[in-house]
Order: structure tokens, then sequence, then C-alpha cells
């Protein structure tokens, strides 16, 4: 065996013994069932995964959550297509479990992307193994933070397993995974030469934000700092990072259109518990630039490493992100606490950078110093060694989520399905849709939505907010009849279900019949209704009804005018809904559905116009007819379709000049030979 096999050889073990040693401590993760923490919103994930699966056309409609959605905009599509894949070729196998195997291995696999990103620059594989075993055991937060010790619950787990098994952040653990090998391939275009080299930091910088946005945002902050520290170091060609980003953006863009980064990018921070720019944020953002400045110039001073200096970056600007929120309760940018895993992964590689450095030093003391924070380090990490040593995996082994309230409620409304919308609370809203395929009135994440108004009555509706004193009651249930809701599921305070969000539920108890009761958990039923009536257009809402719920009075009780025709309306396909009756001079056709420009409208085979009303749902105005048939079908956007265009042409050139650029070198090597 050659020294060059014999070494990657031993390399490839390490690693194995590094991902052997993830997937041992954090066995749970691919086992089977619910996890025992109750507020995690992974459900939402494998509901998006198992819709794919069944539907899998990107440019299609979803009309489960939210009141209906375009399928580009419930998430980024790597994680749901390729859950979506597993679900097909498995169909035996759970959704929950297939989607949990794969961000459990990836998460798993994310020690194991830092070990090759630590030897790449430290050139040790000794350093590089400790780096990733360390990462793997011991989480700084819990000593850092007081509010991470508190949030630790029943058992001891480095805080990046922790956020994915309490809190389902799956989607974020991948784009961590991703984050060393994106940041490795970006070095390794800008200080070397060739095509091939940008195109593989291009298809990692697009798989990221591909992934999670919060990830591509972290990704974003270190590849500025990446460019920071490698300001005047010698054959770094900045220009070579920045072609990258735009291959990368090119080959992404079938996905992530203007329309849809736009969306995210203005929805991203209203999510963010209302994240605002203010004078604490700007002066929190300005100390962040000067303090990396600072650190870039005293590295210059004292001519420190690249790897050191970018390590060091890192650590300060997420440490400085993640302790602004977690210990004056400020977020410098939206959702600054999910940025503590990406604080840790730096401060590994800061500290033992430091460590190797000073381990290195002709000076005793130095290295005497050196040896001390080791062992102090060491010593106050242990009582986490040693609870995960002995905790077992007990405490957080999965039970059949048949055994969970939310399973039971949403079974029992499954088995009596509405014409309209399920009004879901709490937990439920984020896990019905991975069981059964019911519309609602919530849903998972709201960041791809354009029409926010729903979302903002089922706020209000759940917080008992109210904007019309005296009518408290009737606002309420007016909200609940013109979202669609035929179902109202409320948990009570000593339900099983983790959220209990239903601030005030005597608002719609004392009014709506129990349909179904389980412990404190109970089913109220509104009268059933289709979700396409006949209105005037003096009933449609004239106002904001964010603003003034009254001027939902005349809608809604068109809604329930028995006199007037009823309309048939049905969903053929999740992209096709079929409305029949008669269409009288002078009516309207309200669709309870969210309009979105993909929408076509056909009566009877001829195109009608679609108009939106101030509920952000679709009206028609058909010609008249004793009877006639209106077909609504989402064929998608020419935006989608144009910007797929372009990412297929950056494609079919991002692979036509590899194939070039090899064709180029083997010619070369033939004429030198």
């Amino acid at each position: 065996m050659t020294d060059h096999k014999k070494r990657w050889s031993v390399l490839l073990l390490l690693a194995l013994a590094v991902l052997l040693l993830n997937v041992w401590l954090n066995a749970p993760l691919f086992l089977s069932g619910d996890l025992p923490f109750r507020g995690s919103i992974e459900g939402g994930y494998v509901g998006t995964a198992r819709f794919i699966s069944q539907h899998p056309n990107p440019w299609g409609w979803d009309p489960f959550p939210y009141c209906g959605l375009p399928t580009q905009f419930v998430y980024v599509p790597l994680l749901p297509y390729l859950s979506a894949l597993g679900m097909h070729l498995l169909p035996a196998v759970s959704a929950d479990s297939v989607y949990r195997t794969i961000v459990g291995f990836m998460t798993c696999l994310g020690p194991v992307t830092l070990f090759f990103f630590a030897l790449s620059f430290t050139g040790s594989r000794r350093w590089a193994f400790v780096i990733a075993v360390t990462y793997s055991l011991l989480s700084p937060s819990y000593g850092l933070f007081p509010a991470v010790e508190k949030d630790r619950g029943i058992v001891q787990l480095p805080w990046r397993i922790q956020v994915l098994a309490k809190y389902g952040e799956g989607p974020h653990n991948t784009g961590l995974t991703l984050l060393p090998l994106a940041l490795l391939a970006v070095w390794r275009a800008a200080k070397g030469s060739g095509y091939p080299r940008i195109l593989a930091a291009a298809l990692l910088l697009a798989a990221i934000p591909l992934t999670n946005w919060v990830a591509a945002f972290g990704l974003g902050i270190s590849c500025v700092l990446l460019l920071l520290a490698a300001w005047g170091e010698p054959g770094f060609r900045a220009w070579r990072v920045l072609a990258a980003a735009a291959l990368a953006w090119l080959l992404a863009c079938f996905w992530l259109t203007p329309s849809f980064v736009k969306t995210i990018a203005f929805n991203w921070p209203v999510d963010s518990f209302a994240y605002q720019l203010h004078r604490t944020q700007m002066g929190l953002l300005t100390g962040a630039v000067a303090g990396a400045l600072l650190i870039r110039v005293l590295f210059h001073w004292c001519r420190g490493s690249f790897y050191f200096c970018f390590v060091t970056l890192g650590t300060f600007a997420f440490g400085w992100i993640a302790s602004a929120f977690y210990l004056y309760g400020v977020d410098v940018i939206p959702e600054s606490r999910r940025y503590a895993i990406e604080f840790e992964l730096f401060l590994a590689l800061a500290l033992a950078e430091g460590l190797r450095l000073a381990l290195r030093s002709p000076n005793g003391t130095v290295r005497m110093c050196a040896v001390g924070t080791g062992a102090v380090l060491l010593l106050v990490g242990a009582p986490q060694l040693w609870a995960e040593a002995t905790q077992g995996w007990r405490p957080w082994l999965p039970s059949p989520p048949q055994d969970t309230v939310e399973y039971r409620l949403g079974q029992w409304i499954d088995r009596h399905p509405p014409q309209g919308r399920v009004f879901a609370s709490g937990g439920l809203r984020f896990r019905l849709n991975s069981w059964f395929d019911l519309a609602q009135v919530g849903g998972g994440f709201e960041t791809g939505l354009r029409n926010r108004i729903p979302l903002d009555l089922t706020y209000r509706v759940r917080a008992a907010s109210n904007l019309w004193p005296g009518h408290e009651n009737e606002d309420t249930l007016l909200e609940l009849k013109a979202l669609g809701a035929e179902y109202v599921v409320v948990h009570g305070p000593k339900s099983r279900e983790y959220y209990r969000d239903f601030v005030r539920p005597e608002r719609v108890t004392g009014n709506l019949p129990v349909a179904w009761q389980a412990e404190d958990d109970t089913i109220y039923r509104l009268p059933s209704q289709p979700l396409a009536h006949l209105v005037r257009p003096e009933e449609l809402p004239g106002s904001d009804v964010r603003d003034h719920p009254q001027s939902l009075v005349r809608y809604v009780a068109a809604m329930e005018d028995w006199a007037r025709p009823v309309l048939s309306a049905q969903w053929t396909d999740t992209s096709t809904f079929v409305i029949t009756g008669p269409a009288p001079p002078g009516e309207l056709v309200s669709v309870q559905i969210n309009a979105d420009p993909g929408w076509r409208a056909n009566q009877d085979g001829q195109p009608i116009p679609i108009a939106q009303d101030r509920l952000g749902f679709i009206t028609l105005n058909p010609s008249p007819s004793a009877a006639t048939r209106i077909e609504l079908r989402y064929r998608g956007t020419a935006e989608q379709r144009i910007m797929a265009s372009v990412s297929a042409l950056g494609w079919a050139a991002a692979l036509f000049a590899l194939l070039w650029d090899r064709r180029f070198r083997l010619s070369s090597r033939l004429k030198a030979g």
C-alpha cells in the first residue's frame, strides 16, 4: 500500500469512528416513534415531505396549510425532496422515521465534516480528531448561557442535538453540517486555480440555502468573515469567491426566485418575534463590525495565520449574536438564539487552534499555560461527559405516535373529514399533516406566506385579542367562519399537548357544539360549509378585516343565507378546485382559498378573470348561468418557469464547462507527454 493510500485509509477510519460515536450516542434519533419532546416542530417538516412524496410538482399547490399556498413557498426543497424520495423507496416505513433518520444522520455527520475542515488547515490528524470528538460530546453553551442550561430538559445532550430533538432543528443542523465543507470549498476555490474548484464551491454554496434559510444566513456571515480574514493573504483571489457565489445562485434560482427571496426576506423578521432594526440593534451590529475589524487588525499586526484569524472571527461574531440574546434578551439579527450552534462550532475550532499553537511554542511558560487551560476546560466539561456516559437512551426513547393525544384528535377528524378546514392550535397544527391530508387554517411555517391575513386572524382568535368591544364572542365566530373553519380544536389546561396556546377558549366553547372529546382536549364543530359560495359585491369585506372585524358581518351572513343557491365545491386534485351550481346575475363567487398569480379560472371552458378580496381570497365574476362549472387550476407563474429555464441553462453551462475543462487538461497532458 502506498503512503498516500495508507494516509487516506487512516483518515477514513478516524472519520468513521467519529460518525459511529455520534450515531451510538444519539441512537434514539434513528428509532421509530415520537421523541418525548412535545414542543418539537418536526411534524411540520415531515408534513411537507409527506405532501411532496405524493405530489412532487414544485409548481403545484398545497391546499392543506394556511388556506393553501404554492408548493414552492412551503419550504426550501432539499430536505423535503430527499425525504420524499426516501418515503417513496421505503413505503412501509413511516414518514416521520424516514425524515428523522435523514436529519439525524446529517447531524451526526457534523463532527465528521468539522474533522476534515480542521485537518485541512492544521495538517494534524490528532488535533482534528480531538476537535471532532470534543465537539461531539461537549456544549459550552450550557456553561456560558444560564437560559440554555435551564432549557436542558430531561436528558443531557450537546446543544445542537438538543435543538434537533427538542425543537425539531433538523434543517438548520443539516445546513450546519454542510457549512465546514462549503467554507473549505470557498477557500480552495480562492487559493487554487481551475474551474472545478469554483464549481465545487458553487454547489455547496447553493446546497445550504436550499436546505434552510437560517443556515444560509449563517453561511453568508461566515463567507464575509472569511473574506475579511483572507484580506492580504498571498494567492487569495476574491473574484473567484464571487464567481462561485454567482454560479451558486444560477444553480439554485429555479427555487430561489426573486419573489421567493423577497417573500422570505420580508416575512422572516416578522416571524422572528417581530424583529425590528431599532437603535439597539444598530448599535450591536456596529459593535460586531467594529470588533471584527479590530480582531483582523490585531491578527495582521501579530502576523497570525488566516485559519486562526478566521475561526476567531467566527467565534466572536456568532458569540456576539448569541450572547446578546441569551444574556440580555436582544436579537441582533432575526432569531439570534438559533446561532448558538454556529458559535459552538467556531469556538471548538478557535480553542483547539489556540491550544495547538501554544503547545508548539518554544516558551515553556506558554506551553504550561496551555496545558493548564486544557485541563480546566476538561474539568468544566466533566459533568456533561459524566451525564452523557451514564444516562443511557431510556430517558429519550421514542414512543408510538398513536399514544399521543394529537394523533387521536387528528385520527378522529380524518375519519369525519370536513368540507372546510381544521382550526388546530398548539403542536397539533405542526403535526396534523404529517399523518393526515386535512386542510388547516394554520400550519407549520409562515415565512413563505404571501397572504398573511388568515395568519393574523388565526393569531387573534388564539390570543383572544379584541378590536370590537362588546362583541368578543361574535368577533371570534365571524373570523372562524370567514376562514372556512369547520372544526376547532381546543386544548384545556390539563391537556397533554405541549403548547395549549388557545387563550380564553370560552369564546368558542360557549357557542359551539362538541363534536368529540378526550381527556382535556375537545373538538368543536361549526356548521359545514363549502369553500365557495355566492355573494353580492357589497357583501364582500369593504375594509381591512384585521382592523375592522365588523366588516365580516355581511360576508358571513351571505355564507349562511340558505335562501340563496348553494354551490358544490371540491378538490379533484391538490392543484384543481371545481365549483358547480347556478351563477345568478349580479352575484360573485367567493372562494375561501388564497389568491395567487398562478391561479387560472375557466367557466364552462372559457377563461374568466380572478380578483382578490380583503381577506386575500379568490373572487370570481362568472357569466350568469342556471348551471355552470368553474374550474380553478393552479399552474404556477411565468417567473417560476423563466427562473427554472435560467437555472437549467446555468446547470447545462456549468456541466459543459466542467467537461471542457477536463478535456482541455487531458489534451494539455497528452501534448506535454
